[in-house]
């Protein structure tokens, strides 16, 4: 059975197909309204979420199919063994996205589900976001990706990691410009940092303004894990990261009149990792990124089912 825990282990051709079908859906929507007809889609939330429940459930609705939201704070996941609830809820449904805090947790309902498994997000990864920003980047630019340079600047984080492993198989060059800082190890993967450091298209820099004049996009990402962000007991420790990052957000100041394309993959923390007037920026394609989220989830749902024999 093929899950998505990660992209790791997914092959470049496998990765490809999963894009192309995302782009033929996004073009021809009424040729897959009734591709997923009679399969369900169980939707797992430990965190909160916008663009992961609205796209996978709209997804699902648009392919002809059903999703179904679960809050794991209203669930029995908070009250049983995860094994046990898993191994029922993919007795009923067809698929499983899981937005979860802890990767551990999606290792064990992926090990335990009757069905294939999405990670929706999580601490280490970010599947569907990279799919989405890689979809993006192809509308956004007329160089083959091979051309094509990404920074994403920030925090190295579950997106950082996701990007870097999509990059290193697409072959797109990406520059990372990266603060040192101590998340607790939370984010951190073995596989992925070897990756960074031996990878011919992965690049580290000191500070974006080392390189940001080699780049067609700029990307950046939230600087705090939403479920800290307006957390008090973590106001000490938020402060002292944000003071650290200041030096890092994507203004005017670090673009100036460059000719790139300005990415964020939401939600937005304004006066943070990027100042309001560049999100509105007429070089910014935020939204139209965000808006890419429904048809990659598309794509990738149509492929997953395909590969599993579902469909």
């Amino acid at each position: 059975m093929i899950h998505i825990p990660h992209l790791k282990q997914l092959s470049s051709d496998q990765i490809r197909s999963i894009l192309q079908k995302a782009h033929e859906i996004k073009q021809s929507p009424a040729d897959y309204r009734t591709a997923l007809a009679w399969h369900s889609l169980a939707m797992i939330f430990q965190k909160t979420s916008t663009r992961t429940r609205v796209s996978f459930e709209v997804a699902m609705t648009e392919l002809g199919g059903h999703a179904i939201y679960i809050d794991w704070e209203t669930s029995n996941f908070v009250l049983s063994g995860i094994d046990y609830e898993t191994e029922y809820l993919s007795r009923n449904v067809s698929c499983i996205m899981a937005r979860l805090l802890r990767h551990k947790d999606l290792e064990t309902i992926t090990t335990h589900s009757k069905v294939p498994v999405i990670n929706g997000c999580c601490e280490k990864f970010h599947p569907c976001q990279a799919l989405t920003d890689i979809m993006t980047i192809n509308e956004h630019s007329d160089k083959d990706l091979a051309d094509v340079t990404l920074m994403y600047v920030g925090v190295q984080n579950n997106v950082s990691n996701s990007l870097s492993v999509i990059c290193d198989k697409l072959g797109v060059k990406l520059i990372l410009a990266t603060a040192q800082q101590d998340d607790n190890g939370e984010s951190r993967d073995a596989e992925v940092e070897e990756l960074i450091r031996s990878s011919r298209y992965i690049s580290s820099v000191g500070h974006p303004s080392e390189a940001v004049s080699e780049a067609d996009f700029i990307y950046t990402d939230t600087w705090i894990d939403m479920q800290y962000f307006n957390n008090p007991a973590n106001k000490e420790e938020n402060e002292a990261k944000l003071k650290l990052m200041m030096p890092y957000q994507v203004n005017k100041d670090l673009i100036g009149d460059l000719p790139l394309k300005i990415m964020h993959d939401m939600p937005i923390h304004d006066g943070f990792e990027i100042s309001a007037d560049v999100v509105r920026d007429k070089r910014s394609i935020i939204f139209e990124q965000a808006a890419n989220r429904l048809h990659a989830q598309k794509g990738l749902l149509w492929w997953l089912f395909r590969e599993n024999g579902l469909i």
